[in-house]
């Protein structure tokens, strides 16, 4: 399901920290050069590959990277690549020394690699507050656009995250999933949010929801 375009603008007032983390996030998932999405050196294979991945695929998954027409709902284009990319997306995404456009693309292109363990693992990394924000807020993005209406329960709880870039996040997979749950959930977040950028954001994805 395409996202509403009215979602995936920044807030444009207040909450300095969820304006700075959406700027990386959103330059990173849209704006991204080539230059700043080279591959960078590979830690040891994580718990989600069953094995290395090839030199040949991990080139291929980097060079898809760079491209800005391969994110979801584009699946098409990572499909010939096998379940075996998601492996080489964790790795990326994972890896520290990575630029921080290439590992947020990464963690958002899992959602287009049929890989029986990407939803799972997308809601570990959103759960994990230990990781940097733009990483968790692409992980809601990308567990809403795997899982879609199923990711509702598993969001519903992030609306209060202490993280106002994962709000951000949330909110706007809720606004474009719908339904009873999602609706019920941001009016009765909007009354307490005390960020107004945070708030604004909200009341758009609300306005996606009601009929």
């Amino acid at each position: 399901m395409p996202m509403p375009t009215a979602l995936l603008g920044a807030s444009r007032s207040g909450g300095a920290v969820v304006k700075r983390g959406a700027a990386v996030l959103t330059a990173a998932l849209l704006f991204g050069h080539g230059s700043l999405l080279q591959a960078a050196p590979a830690e040891p294979p994580s718990q989600t590959q069953a094995s290395a991945p090839s030199p040949e695929l991990r080139a291929a998954v980097v060079s898809l990277l760079e491209r800005p027409d391969v994110f979801p709902p584009y699946e098409a284009r990572w499909r010939p690549l096998g379940p075996a990319a998601f492996g080489v997306l964790d790795d990326l995404a994972s890896n520290p020394n990575a630029p921080s456009p290439q590992r947020i693309r990464a963690v958002t292109s899992m959602a287009a690699v049929d890989h029986p363990q990407s939803a799972g693992h997308l809601r570990t990394m959103l759960e994990d507050s230990h990781l940097q924000s733009p990483l968790r807020a692409s992980a809601a993005t990308a567990l809403s656009l795997r899982a879609g209406s199923e990711a509702v329960p598993a969001l519903l709880p992030f609306l209060q995250d202490r993280d106002g870039l994962v709000r951000v996040a949330v909110a706007r997979a809720l606004g474009r999933l719908g339904g009873p749950q999602a609706q019920q959930a941001l009016e009765e977040r909007i009354p307490s949010e005390e960020d107004p950028a945070v708030r604004e954001v909200l009341q758009q994805a609300l306005s996606f929801v009601e009929p």
